[in-house]
């Protein structure tokens, strides 16, 4: 490898897609997915939000957090900017088990937050270039531009449920 590639992958982790040394959250049995990002480990949770009954909540059926890997692993809430113009979403309710989504950052594709069976637990599925994915994590790779990141490229890691076996889709934005 010369010297000058090198030296750009050591300056720019991440170009070539998700290291393999980012942390991964700790089980939850209401983990739907998180996202992860090239400017550092830390990371966006996506967990099933439920009411003090167990049920979800309707207007809000996930709750997404940030866990910082760079500060040792804490929890904080995703400021308001983060929420709107990033890492928020917009959902609909289509049955009690079954919501449908859209990241505010990216209108493109829907997500659906479906039970799993008959057990209380639920997955976010997805359809994208034509294929089912039940979705575990999202990696995306920006370069900075002045206020607001460049994102370059999507990452999408799953399992395919009709042959259930890894799946990856890769989505270029520019």
């Amino acid at each position: 490898m010369n010297s000058e590639l090198k030296k750009k992958n050591q300056i720019d982790p991440g170009s070539k897609g998700l290291p393999k040394n980012y942390p991964v959250p700790p089980p939850d049995d209401d983990l739907l997915f998180y996202i992860q990002r090239n400017q550092n480990q830390d990371t966006i949770v996506y967990k099933l939000n439920r009411n003090p009954d167990g049920l979800i909540n309707r207007d809000l059926p996930m709750h997404a957090y940030w866990i910082k890997y760079t500060e040792g692993g804490i929890k904080r809430e995703l400021n308001p900017i983060q929420t709107k113009l990033a890492f928020g979403y917009e959902s609909k309710e289509i049955s009690k088990d079954l919501y449908s989504f859209k990241f505010v950052s990216y209108q493109e594709l829907t997500f659906y937050i479906a039970k799993k069976g008959d057990s209380d637990q639920y997955q976010v599925i997805l359809d994208i270039n034509g294929k089912r994915m039940h979705l575990s994590n999202i990696y995306a790779y920006a370069v900075e531009f002045g206020v607001f990141p460049d994102v370059k490229f999507i990452e999408f890691y799953g399992q395919n449920p009709e042959m259930d076996l890894p799946s990856y889709e890769k989505i270029m934005l520019s």
